[in-house]
């Protein structure tokens, strides 16, 4: 035992129970933990046996003692170019440089299609980096990404503010993302005249402005385009006598401001075709036909130019002109005045500009394989780890198949179905996850709260076999006793202080931050009035790393809760739990056909002393076992009403 040459310290105990000349049973597995003797009895101290005692996540490192991270989830990159609004990734950590490339950790081999995003903490997004590794390759003993040291990236930004305008109307729907609506210019009358052979183009110019304000980014630009979307609309009148007019003209110009002066300028322009008297000009496609005009994105407008984040503004000018009238074009001389009278109507829908812009990483020396003070983390919407050779392949999404991927890769757990995994299965169809870790966790610790966030519990049998319990939506008794199998039976409610009416919750981690991108509040207030609970008392804050679905319903009542089933959320399923005070139950087995009554069994009573529960009949009640104390010829049990 200890001392000799046998070890049976910390090795495996099986106790078995066998009724008269009946088979035995095995009624529970245990780690032996202690032995004690007086000289003429041993005694032994055990404790329940758990695979997962002493193992650690994540357990493979690079050379230089970065883990490799491990990810579960439906993760999505952004696109470029793009406003690269999705946060549904996770974070890289950095290990090393080589040949002007920064090299970060994957969680696997990836062959193709790979894309890693820079956090610009000053935009709260995710670019893409441009000209970054697709595939990942060995580097100080673990799957990288390579990305270049000048991190480039490429996003577009709508400006977030109108700073100032000048003749136009609900200006804000032009940086609101849509395109329904306009920021609509007042008309604005432009009237051009010539006269014979000497045209005067250029002597009636109007304008109108909106300046829009552009939020600052991290880094330094290298190329930035401006983007205007919209509709252009002239009415044109010929003023003069016989003769081609030139064609009335609508100029845009974009200027980009820094703090300190206009930088940039960039120019492009609409035009009508030639007119006659009278003839209503669109100028979205030169023939008259369309409505809306889809400008064009400008050229690159940076040229050899440096430009930090100091970009404050952007203004878009409008200049509207008529034209003159051109007496000079072939048609003689006719004297007096010739020209155009042109009303203009411009909407702009939308503004934007697309930015590449970058941060020079420092290189250092591989040898040195010292941490990157600039770049600690990149970030990836590949999706997480696949299941680990059970059941179909694919990666994973769902919370309880990361919890029992974990328990088959880093265990060897069977991948033998457990009990109870079917109706759970079903059951948790569409509970989403994304996590992950880069640091080393205990294993037991992960699985606890993938089973807390994901509303179940795993369990090993009496038998040694592996179990998953949960609540059923409809649950239906799998044992029904009467008085004549207990005896000691004894009834009570749940502790007031178990109560719990109402969760702010937080979920849908953020990537690069330690904040959430959702808050909900659910609670019940019929509850909490019986009760008497005050305003601030019986809150519980919940901060759940894992759950990202199904989206929690802010329930504001118990009667929009009892109407949810359990399963619906996961302020649903704890609220069936804990959202009342609930009736418990304890005895002791007297009947052998039900000594093989198992923790997450559902029972029913009838025929009961007392009759009743609280001034409540017993049926229709449905109990979870969720305690069992086996000895020689008993088995005591608590229950909990569900």
């Amino acid at each position: 035992m200890f001392g000799g040459s046998n070890h049976y310290i910390n090795q495996e105990v099986t106790v078995h129970s066998r009724v008269n000349a009946e088979t035995p049973v095995q009624i529970g597995s245990f780690r032996l933990i202690d032995i004690s003797t007086d000289g003429d009895k041993i005694s032994l101290t055990m404790t329940a046996h758990r695979p997962w005692d002493f193992i650690s996540i994540p357990q493979d490192k690079s050379t230089n003692g970065i883990y490799k991270p491990i990810a579960y989830g439906d993760f999505t990159d952004n696109v470029v170019p793009s406003f690269c609004l999705g946060k549904t990734i996770y974070p890289l950590p950095y290990i090393g440089t080589s040949n002007n490339k920064l090299y970060f950790a994957e969680i696997q081999s990836v062959a193709s299609g790979h894309e890693s995003e820079y956090y610009d903490k000053q935009i709260d997004k995710f670019p893409i980096i441009n000209s970054e590794d697709t595939a990942t390759s060995s580097f100080n003993g673990l799957d990288c990404i390579g990305v270049p040291n000048s991190v480039s990236r490429t996003i577009r930004i709508r400006p977030t503010e109108v700073e100032a305008q000048s003749g136009f109307t609900n200006d804000s729907n032009a940086i609101d993302g849509t395109t329904s609506y306009a920021a609509a210019s007042a008309s604005v009358q432009s009237n051009e005249t010539g006269s014979d052979g000497s045209p005067a183009y250029g002597t009636d110019i109007q304008s109108d402005t909106i300046d829009f304000k552009i939020p600052e980014i991290d880094g330094k630009i290298t190329s930035l385009k401006v983007n205007v979307f919209g509709s252009i609309s002239c009415f044109a009148v010929h003023t003069g006598s016989v003769g081609d007019g030139t064609i009335p003209s609508c100029i845009i110009q974009s200027y980009l401001y820094s703090s300190s002066s206009d930088i940039l300028t960039r120019q492009s322009s609409s035009t009508g075709t030639t007119n006659t008297s009278g003839l209503n000009i669109n100028l979205t496609d030169g023939s008259g036909n369309g409505t809306t005009q889809a400008f064009s994105q400008s050229s690159e407008i940076v040229t050899d130019y440096e430009v930090t984040n100091q970009l404050d503004s952007l203004r878009l000018r409008i200049y509207y002109s008529s034209g003159t009238g051109d007496e000079d074009a072939g048609h003689g001389s006719y004297g007096g005045q010739d020209g155009y009278s042109a009303t203009f109507s411009i909407k702009i829908k939308d503004a934007m500009i697309e930015v590449t812009y970058g941060n020079d990483i420092v290189n250092e020396p591989i040898a040195s394989y010292s941490k990157n003070n600039d770049l600690d983390f990149i970030f990836t919407g590949n999706d997480g780890l696949p299941k680990d050779g059970w059941e179909s392949s694919g990666a994973i999404s769902e919370i309880h198949d990361a919890h029992r991927d974990m328990l088959i890769r880093y265990t060897g757990l069977t991948t033998t179905d457990p009990t109870g995994w079917s109706d759970l299965n079903t059951a948790r169809s569409g509970w989403g996850i994304r996590w992950w870790t880069l640091e080393e966790i205990e294993l037991k610790k992960s699985l606890e709260k993938l089973q807390y966030e994901g509303c179940f519990i795993f369990r090993y049998k009496a038998d040694g076999s592996p179990q998953y319990i949960h609540i059923p939506d409809s649950p239906s008794a799998d044992h029904s006793l009467t008085k004549n199998d207990i005896k000691d039976f004894s009834v009570k409610h749940t502790p007031f202080s178990e109560l719990l009416t109402k969760m702010e919750l937080s979920y849908e981690k953020h990537p690069a931050e330690n904040r959430y991108m959702t808050t909900k509040t659910a609670y019940a207030d019929t509850a909490r009035t019986n009760w008497a609970i005050q305003a601030k008392e019986n809150i519980k804050q919940v901060k759940l790393d894992a759950y990202v679905s199904p989206a929690i319903t802010e329930y504001d009542n118990s009667t929009d809760v009892a109407s949810s089933s359990p399963n619906d959320d996961f302020f649903a399923y704890y609220y069936n739990i804990f959202g009342d005070i609930k009736i418990q139950v304890s005895g002791t087995i007297v009947n052998p056909i039900f000594y093989g009554m198992e923790v997450g069994d559902i029972v029913d009573f009838s025929s009961m002393h007392p009759t009743k529960a609280f001034g409540e009949s017993w049926s229709g009640k449905n109990f979870m076992i969720t305690g069992l104390t086996r000895s020689v010829g008993t088995l005591k049990f608590d229950a909990r009403e569900i």
